[in-house]
């Protein structure tokens, strides 16, 4: 079951824009087909998003945010609903603000296995996010008292800096 979530919006593109430029190719390049499409309720990409959804047969969740319940943080919860019930994520990036691109880069690291198209700001054309996963350096308690200890840290050095007055 392919459930598609949206994040964010983007309320200055034109009906036909969402549905033939975004939709469609994401809709062509799930190798599954999409069952259900989970959008925030308030914005008027998602009226658009609805329309598509309801002519190609596809069930649509609106999730709505609870303002009186959770005050300034009621986007945020509602997108974590959207996140944690989808198993492919549509997110469009603000146009002044980068905090939709960067949920996406923490979704991506925390679902590796989850596809997560991004619309920029200043593009139509969705892409799918890819995070690089290559592991970092670690270093054990262990190893970090041994290389930081006196003798070993000048050992190499020519010159000690310290002198012992002893």
């Amino acid at each position: 079951m392919v459930v598609l979530g949206v994040l964010g919006s983007r309320n200055a593109l034109s009906k036909q824009v969402i549905q033939n430029e975004i939709l469609n190719p994401i809709l062509n390049d799930l190798d599954k087909p999409l069952t259900k499409i989970i959008l925030p309720e308030d914005t008027l990409s998602s009226t658009y998003i609805e329309c598509w959804a309801n002519r190609k047969d596809i069930d649509v969740e609106l999730v709505k945010s609870d303002w009186t319940m959770n005050g300034k943080r009621a986007g945020v919860f509602r997108d974590l609903d959207i996140e944690q019930q989808s198993n492919v994520l549509l997110v469009f990036e603000g146009p002044r603000s980068r905090y939709y691109l960067d949920l996406a880069e923490r979704i991506a690291k925390r679902r590796p296995k989850s596809l997560i198209y991004v619309v920029e700001a200043n593009s139509v054309t969705p892409v799918l996010l890819e995070v690089d996963f290559t592991p970092r350096n670690a270093i054990s308690e262990k190893q970090e008292k041994d290389i930081l200890t006196i003798p070993k840290m000048f050992s190499k050095a020519k010159k000690c800096l310290i002198n012992d007055d002893l």
